[in-house]
């Protein structure tokens, strides 16, 4: 029994011993030597420089000088074989192939050194692949014409992605700002001395959205911005060269720029903010109005200037419209329950529908369309007890009152400047007038809470002023007619300047009466309204009044001064 114990312990030895010989050869060949255990008196020792990252510990002033000289040779292999396709040696196109494949060499090494956590080498051998590669395609483009524009701009975009690739695998910060910073300095060289700015504008959409998952999934945060900033530049040049007849970008191409910056980055924020259930950031904001500016804005403004595609985007942006639409009320504000988030996809998609609605139809049925989402939109808000829906139901409505002749109508029943003859009013413009006015109601009559604020009522008070303004113009509209076909043309001004006071006063009258009996908002527009009337009276009544009209305002105007005020403080 003894000596089959002694069997198992020395064979338990040998085979200790072979297992300590095997990991000594294998640290030899990956020229690590492996570590003793450290004691606990070294640990205790030694925590404060483990706790160093590796680059530090690996990075002194002899080690920086070898990675140094060893990129100067690197750089010299590059220029030899500059050197032999210069002389013919090397055909262009050869030569072009060996120099890419030495450039990628150097990022392979990279990715391994990176793998071994030997990060200052790793860092330096990114950078030779950065020196090497980008100049390398900037000669291939502009000097031996090896490459076309096209071409170019794909062989920038895959290098940039290997070399990011290995950046963001190894961890490698340092490789990320290079590459990132020589493909943008290389594409604005080159999209400005080739004169076309549309495949290098993709490649910078697609560097903007790969450093922006960089900083979702690694915290690189500040590779971002500057990526964005030229990406957004660049498309707004884009966009101006895309409506020029003698510019190398034809329209398509903008177009398409434009909706790839709006699809790959709002697709991105709604990726993080929907699937992975994170908040909107400051950088989604800022990037998501950019975007929409110069990737939507741009688009309708090509496509109104050219026709092309006014159709195919009109629809997608509708459809994205109510996308979000869906997006922030079923899901974020159901589901989630993120006010923030909400509030970005319900703005989203309010800029969406307008503009969608705006790219499809023409100016009246616009106008009656832009009604018909503000009556909506009043209802959602009335039935979500919901801020958010009732601004947006203030938007639809000025859109619709600007796209139509109603707008002139409010500001001439507010008491601006008219000129003679006032505005026509059709069945369009009643039409319009009347939905604005049924949202108003929907919107003040709704509970306001127990404690509103001035905030919760404002959209109800815009909606007001429309609506007041629209009935006033649209009085005068229709009795200034009658009234003027029994009167002298000489005295055509001053009828309807005493009929608008005439008008602006019994709507003040009313407006009070309101405040007084159930409605608070009507009241902030009393005062202002007098006002209105008292300038309108200087400025229009005197120039073109006689006495008579000029009685009679005076007269409308002092009942109103009496009975305003204390009908709105009963």
């Amino acid at each position: 029994m003894d000596d089959r114990v002694a069997r198992l312990e020395s064979q338990l030895q040998d085979l200790s011993r072979q297992v300590a010989d095997l990991a000594r050869r294998l640290d030899a060949l990956e020229g690590e030597p492996r570590q003793q255990a450290p004691s606990a008196t070294d640990e205790v020792i030694e925590a404060p420089a483990a706790r160093l990252p590796a680059a530090a510990r690996g990075l002194d002033a002899g080690t920086a000088l070898t990675f140094i000289g060893r990129t100067l040779v690197v750089l010299a292999g590059a220029y030899l074989l500059r050197a032999l396709t210069d002389s013919g040696t090397l055909a262009p196109h050869l030569g072009v192939g060996i120099g890419i494949a030495y450039a990628l060499t150097w990022v392979v090494m990279a990715d391994r050194a990176g793998a071994r956590s030997r990060r200052g080498s790793a860092a330096f051998h990114g950078l030779a692949f950065v020196l090497i590669g980008f100049p390398l395609l900037f000669e291939a483009t502009l000097r031996f014409k090896f490459l076309t524009h096209e071409a170019s701009a794909a062989a920038l975009t895959a290098l940039a992605a290997v070399a990011l690739g290995v950046a963001s695998r190894q961890r490698l910060r340092g490789l990320a700002w290079v590459t990132t910073l020589g493909a943008l300095f290389t594409a604005i060289v080159l999209m400005t001395l080739t004169a076309h700015v549309g495949p290098y504008a993709i490649l910078l959409v697609l560097l903007g959205v790969a450093t922006l998952w960089m900083g979702y999934v690694l915290d690189w945060v500040s590779l971002r911005w500057p990526v964005a900033l030229v990406t957004d530049l660049t498309v707004f040049v884009l966009t101006l060269r895309g409506i020029s007849p003698r510019s190398l970008d034809s329209p398509a191409m903008a177009l398409f720029v434009q909706v790839l910056l709006l699809a790959l980055y709002l697709g991105s924020f709604a990726s993080r903010t929907l699937f992975r259930g994170r908040d909107i950031i400051p950088f989604e904001i800022a990037q998501s109005i950019v975007a929409i500016v110069v990737g939507l804005g741009g688009a309708a403004f090509v496509t109104r200037w050219t026709g092309v595609g006014a159709l195919p985007l009109g629809l997608a942006t509708l459809v994205l419209g109510f996308g979000c639409y869906g997006v922030a009320i079923a899901f974020v504000e159901r589901r989630q329950r993120r006010r923030r988030n909400f509030y970005f996809y319900a703005a989203v998609a309010l800029v969406f529908t307008m503009a969608g609605f705006g790219l499809l139809l023409p100016p009246a049925p616009l106008a009656l369309t832009w009604a018909g989402c503000a009556l909506v939109a009043a209802a959602m808000g009335r039935s979500m007890t919901s801020l958010t829906m009732k601004s947006h139901a203030v938007a639809y409505a000025a859109g619709a009152a600007i796209a139509g002749p109603l707008f002139s109508h409010v500001l001439h029943g507010l008491g601006a400047p008219l000129d003679l003859p006032w505005p026509p009013a059709g069945l369009a413009t009643v039409l319009v007038l009347a939905a604005i006015l049924a949202s108003a109601w929907l919107v003040l009559t709704a509970d306001p809470g127990p404690s509103p604020t001035s905030l919760a009522r404002t959209p109800g008070f815009l909606l007001l002023v429309l609506g007041a303004g629209g009935v006033m113009g649209l009085a005068v509209a229709w009795l200034a007619p009658p009234l003027l076909a029994t009167r002298p043309a000489a005295d055509a001004a001053g009828v309807i300047a005493t009929l608008r006071t005439a008008v602006l006063v019994g709507a003040t009258l009313a407006l009070a009466w309101t405040a007084r009996a159930w409605l608070v908002e009507a009241g902030w527009l009393v005062y202002p309204l007098l006002v209105v009337t008292g300038l309108k009276f200087v400025f229009e009544d005197f120039r073109v009044s006689r006495p008579v009209t000029l009685f009679a305002a005076f007269a409308l105007y002092g009942v109103a001064l009496i009975l305003a005020p204390r009908l709105r403080r009963r």
